[in-house]
């Protein structure tokens, strides 16, 4: 009875001490995690690999893939699609959006080879622990709501080929982790929030598709960009500043290249006309000068070029518009006034022209005179807005803002013209009289004479003759352009033709774009 009696005790004792031990166990292990994700901002390489003993895995490397992504999805808080309900147990290879692969150091090891978890709407952050997946080739998540830092540790990735990380939220500097991937041939990290500077050792690597629109990056274009390998070059929608690197003229790869809604600046350098495989180029959006670069007759592969919204000026000559692949040409909002006789109409029947809101005389939908001839008449010095060659200091390169008229300055003169224009028929008889005490007789009875007389005013000013000549015919034409000018309706159809320009997700046939984002309420 008495040994009954003890073993009863003894039996009921274990279990409430083995109890014990399993709370005060799952409770330092809690404590630990939370630790865990407090020090989960430092960026450290090394991690002590934390599992459960009584898992087995088939090897180490998808042990250590199992901790990373147990550790990363503790950190994403929202997952309304389910993508990661899965994410359970050792078999990291059956998880939503994880893909192995035999790893390319041994077949004999399965290994963690791919991450795609694109329009999941998952929200979270990136974890260092991900810096463990140092088989990873590809990683995917755009069109989700990830926000922070890009972490350090993903300079671990060392074989990632592709790397998507557009339309989330990430934010702070270009992260200079990805300057570290060797490997790297495709990166996209549009539609984020990263600022300041672009790192010139970007072009450096060999990447073959660099998509960067969409951010707040606000530098002037690295001198060395002609250095890059890449065949799709995406930098629009941001603030960069200065002038197109000349080096651009070596990119021999480049199929595609997109500068539009920037702050870029000066004249379109000569060397655009090297790119003869080119067939997309998009400079619209910026404050360039100047004319088109002749060169560009020789951009015989170009199928689509947008230069709108600048303030070119000048003629648009027939050997662009007939480009033997062209089938979109804008060059709306700018000033030209010169349109050769194939650019009116186009050769081809599939070819679209849109040339609206400049000065072309007799055209529909142009500009009106007083907002014409400051601009049109204007004298462009190119070297005047520092744009740099290699080799250059920052020092050597002067201002880029555009001159507003300084070297017009003697338009004083120029302001004159304006004045006789508007008051030509009052004006008249007052110089008149004022000239007529020298030869009283001959300007008064002759009518003749006064047309004389408005000749010496614009030989006072040797530059304004050719505004007194515009003047008198621009009146007639001038009470017109109130009328056409009502309709700004036609201004909002201009980005119809090229919606699928504007929005980076058709542009780049071989890298589908994410579509912008889809939750701006975040």
């Amino acid at each position: 009875m008495k040994a009954l009696c003890c073993f009863l005790f003894l039996s009921v004792f274990s279990i409430i001490s083995s109890r014990s031990l399993n709370n005060a166990f799952a409770a330092a292990i809690t404590r630990r995690h939370l630790g865990q994700i407090k020090e989960a901002e430092p960026q450290t390489d090394t991690f002590e690999i934390r599992v459960d003993v009584r898992l087995h895995f088939p090897n180490f490397r998808l042990k250590k893939a199992y901790y990373a992504l147990q550790e990363w999805k503790k950190l994403i808080f929202s997952d309304p699609g389910n993508m990661i309900k899965n994410w359970d147990g050792v078999d990291v290879c059956s998880y939503n959006g994880v893909f192995c692969a035999k790893a390319p150091d041994d077949p004999n090891l399965m290994t963690v080879a791919g991450i795609d978890l694109n329009h999941g709407d998952i929200a979270g952050q990136l974890v260092p622990h991900l810096g463990l997946l140092t088989d990873l080739s590809i990683f995917h998540i755009n069109s989700n709501r990830f926000c922070g830092i890009i972490p350090d540790s993903f300079s671990k990735l060392t074989i990632l080929d592709e790397l998507d990380l557009s339309n989330n939220r990430f934010v702070g500097p270009f992260p200079n982790v990805f300057l570290e991937m060797p490997k790297l041939k495709y990166l996209d990290i549009r539609y984020n929030n990263f600022e300041g500077e672009i790192p010139a050792q970007l072009f450096d690597l060999d990447l073959d598709a660099i998509f960067l629109n969409n951010n707040r990056f606000s530098s002037d274009i690295p001198e060395n960009m002609g250095k890059s390998n890449a065949s799709v070059i995406v930098m629009a929608d941001n603030e960069f500043k200065g002038c197109i690197p000349h080096s651009i003229g070596q990119m021999a790869m480049l199929d595609e290249v997109i500068f539009a809604n920037n702050q870029l600046t000066g004249c379109l350098p000569e060397e655009l006309g090297l790119l003869e495989h080119t067939t997309v180029l998009d400079l619209s959006g910026n404050k360039f000068v100047g004319s088109i670069p002749q060169a560009f007759e020789n951009l015989k592969c170009l199928e689509m070029i947008d230069i709108g919204h600048n303030e070119l000026i000048g003629t648009v000559v027939e050997v662009i518009c007939t480009l033997p692949k062209l089938k979109n040409f804008t060059f709306s909002h700018n000033y030209f006034n010169g349109l050769e006789k194939k650019c009116e109409k186009p050769v081809k029947p599939d070819v679209v022209f849109d040339y609206r809101e400049n000065c072309l005389p007799g055209k529909p939908d142009q500009k009106d005179e007083d907002k014409c001839s400051p601009v049109v008449n204007r004298q462009i010095d190119c070297d005047s807005y520092g744009c740099k060659t290699e080799g250059e200091s920052d020092e050597e390169a002067k201002k880029r803002k555009p001159p507003k008229r300084p070297p017009i300055h003697p338009p004083a003169p120029a302001l004159a013209p304006p004045l006789p224009s508007p008051p030509p028929t009052p004006e008249v008889p007052k110089p008149s009289p004022v000239p007529s005490p020298p030869p009283p007789p001959t300007p008064k009875p002759k009518p003749p004479p006064p047309l004389p007389e408005s000749p010496p005013p614009p030989t006072k000013p040797p530059s304004p003759p050719p505004p007194p000549v515009q003047p008198p015919p621009p009146p007639p034409v001038h009470s017109p352009p109130p009328p056409t000018h009502s309709p700004p309706p036609p201004p909002p159809p201009s980005p119809i033709p090229f919606d699928d320009i504007v929005l980076p997700p058709e542009i780049g046939f071989r890298y589908p774009s994410p579509p912008p984002p889809m939750f701006p309420g975040y």
